[in-house]
């Protein structure tokens, strides 16, 4: 059998779009997510930074933008235990060439002693816009914008922001 040049063509691109297709971008980044978060708890700076892309930044619900160093120093002085028990999960993600947009919701929780002296329950649950950007054959963050910040206590939404 004979294969003409356009013939050859059509199968190289049905190869590729198929081997696009099985790359799943949600589970892709879902296991990035879950290498940060991490690297995160264990304040593994080498893993984090392993991460992040330079120039990082994060941008808050008050729309204050912060780069790694103070981002990881804000996770330093959150609620003991919310590191490790925050759960990041991904809604949408979309590749585009060397770029990906990430919607992301991360979701925490953790006790501590209320106004009274007694344990009160804090949830934390933050959506964030994230972008990812590719280098060489690693996804490394670029950026994190929160869009949505919900603060329970005792199962009362006691805080609600949303950009």
């Amino acid at each position: 059998m004979r294969f003409t040049p356009w013939l050859g063509g059509i199968v190289a691109v049905a190869l590729a779009s198929a081997a696009a297709a099985q790359e799943d971008p949600k589970a892709l980044f879902q296991a990035r997510y879950d290498a940060f978060r991490g690297a995160m708890a264990a304040q593994d700076q080498a893993a984090v930074s392993a991460i992040l892309a330079p120039g990082y930044t994060m941008t808050d619900i008050q729309g204050e933008v912060r780069d790694a160093s103070a981002v990881s120093t804000l996770m330093q002085r959150m609620p003991g235990g919310i590191g490790r028990n925050a759960v990041t999960t991904v809604l949408e993600a979309t590749v585009t060439g060397d770029t990906a947009a990430v919607k992301q919701q991360l979701a925490a929780k953790t006790t501590r002693p209320g106004p009274d002296g007694n344990d009160m329950a804090l949830e934390f649950e933050v959506v964030s816009n994230d972008t990812w950007v590719k280098s060489g054959e690693v996804w490394l963050l670029k950026s994190s914008v929160q869009k949505d910040l919900t603060v329970k206590r005792d199962g009362e939404v006691f805080f609600k922001q949303s950009n």
